[in-house]
């Protein structure tokens, strides 16, 4: 990995749509039509990552903003998470995250997490079906009222 990837990191706004819910992110990828929940510790790391702030620059903001010690470890391992769902600009190879996360006990409810699904093709999307085979425009046989 070069320089700029690994000590500054760059997260990819091209082809995304974002909204806010909460302390959550909701990025969708319209070119790989899947959908990211980002929690609020992945949140600050994906927003920090500006190609500007080096890894010990963003454990001392995600630090401060969890009201928790900074900690390499988490951001690296948000980044891992970041890079797996494509949301750098250059990947981040996989390291021994999780073993030091492990180590350095960090606080559980600060663990990065990016929840990821594919989002249904606009032909299914249009036809109203749920993709289990039901139909949820309310013009089937059986609704109640």
């Amino acid at each position: 990995m070069d320089h700029a990837s690994s000590s500054y990191p760059k997260s990819r706004h091209d082809g995304l749509l974002i909204d806010h819910v909460g302390d959550e992110t909701i990025v969708y990828d319209e070119q790989r039509q899947e959908a990211h929940s980002l929690n609020r510790t992945a949140s600050l790391v994906w927003e920090h990552s500006d190609g500007a702030h080096s890894v010990p620059e963003l454990a001392a903001v995600v630090g401060t903003e969890l009201g928790i010690d900074a900690n390499e470890s988490l951001v690296e391992y948000a980044l891992e998470e970041l890079s797996r769902v494509n949301l750098l600009d250059a990947p981040v190879s996989r390291r021994d995250a999780v073993r030091r996360l492990t180590v350095a006990g960090a606080a559980v409810i600060a663990i990065p997490v990016v929840l990821s699904i594919a989002a249904p093709s606009p032909a299914m999307a249009a036809s109203g079906q749920d993709g289990q085979g039901g139909n949820t425009n309310g013009q089937g046989g059986n609704t109640t009222p």
